[in-house]
């Protein structure tokens, strides 16, 4: 996918509550093919905003309109129907449907991606994250955890894993072990800092994660 993307995000150290610091895999991978260590990106357009003309995502050419946002669900359903096998239309419309926070119609496109192919882990972490954002943080490690039986080590699964446990289920011993684990992985991976400092907050009990 084009970037790397934050779910919005209110993270208060010294108090160790998190508003929500996930991230898009499917951006989360492609940034770091392009980068050993990327940054997170900007956040996404608001709903208002339109399609760059020559966007390549829809194959659009130099000096095209702008596209709204309505026409760009509509080419891409049109493209799902059209392919039935294919999950790549469904991933980038779950993908823009993300980006403008429609957290249930985005789940609805990632299951039909997922359909097709089952063992996609990124997929499968962007529709945990999805339902973490509606507050449904069972179904989010229900996801994430079937996301690590595909790929043990995938780094942006483990980190909202530990976002999940920790905000969501406010199981931190479950946040720690999967702090551990991320940094056994990639100890420089964005952001794992700032939830160390979170979980050695968490009134519940002292972290014993790794510095």
């Amino acid at each position: 996918m084009k970037k790397e993307t934050l779910i919005t995000i209110a993270v208060f150290l010294g108090v160790g509550f998190l508003g929500g610091y996930a991230y898009n895999a499917h951006r989360t991978a492609t940034a770091h093919q392009s980068a050993a260590h990327a940054t997170v990106a900007p956040s996404p357009a608001s709903t208002t905003a339109a399609t760059p003309a020559g966007d390549t995502s829809l194959g659009l050419p130099n000096g095209h309109p702008p596209v709204s946002p309505a026409e760009i669900v509509h080419f891409f359903e049109d493209a799902a129907a059209t392919n039935p096998g294919n999950p790549g239309p469904r991933l980038k419309l779950a993908d823009f449907l993300y980006d403008q926070k429609q957290w249930a119609e985005a789940i609805s496109w990632y299951l039909q991606a997922l359909r097709l192919n089952p063992k996609d882990v990124d997929a499968r972490t962007d529709l945990a994250t999805c339902y973490f954002n509606l507050g449904e943080p069972a179904k989010a490690l229900k996801e994430l955890n079937q996301a690590l039986k595909v790929d043990p080590h995938h780094r942006a699964t483990l980190f909202n894993l530990i976002v999940v446990n920790l905000e969501g289920e406010h199981d931190p011993a479950a946040a720690e072990q999967a702090w551990n684990r991320l940094h056994s992985i990639d100890p420089a991976y964005p952001h794992l800092a700032e939830l160390k400092r979170a979980l050695d907050a968490t009134p519940t009990g002292k972290s014993s994660a790794s510095h």
